[in-house]
């Protein structure tokens, strides 16, 4: 099993942003095992603005027949500077 690898799954980027400045990131989060997310998700970088803010909620699921793979579902907000 490969070691350190963790990903964004494309398929379930959801961005929202408004005029007043404010994103909201939803998005799946997979990792090769059930340790602690290693890349830090309270900044984000969209086309050329970098986002501050803060994880709203992270919920853990194994993928199971997977070898040990996890699923992190992260909710996110925060606004441009």
């Amino acid at each position: 099993m490969a070691e350190n690898i963790e990903f964004i799954d494309c398929g379930s980027l959801s961005i929202s942003y408004d005029a007043t400045g404010k994103a909201t990131i939803s998005c799946n989060v997979i990792r090769d095992d059930s340790g602690n997310l290693r890349n830090d998700y309270n900044t984000w970088r969209l086309g050329s603005v970098y986002f501050d803010g803060n994880v709203m909620s992270l919920n853990q699921q194994p993928m199971i027949g997977s070898g040990g793979w996890n699923q992190w579902q992260l909710q996110w907000a925060g606004v441009g500077n």
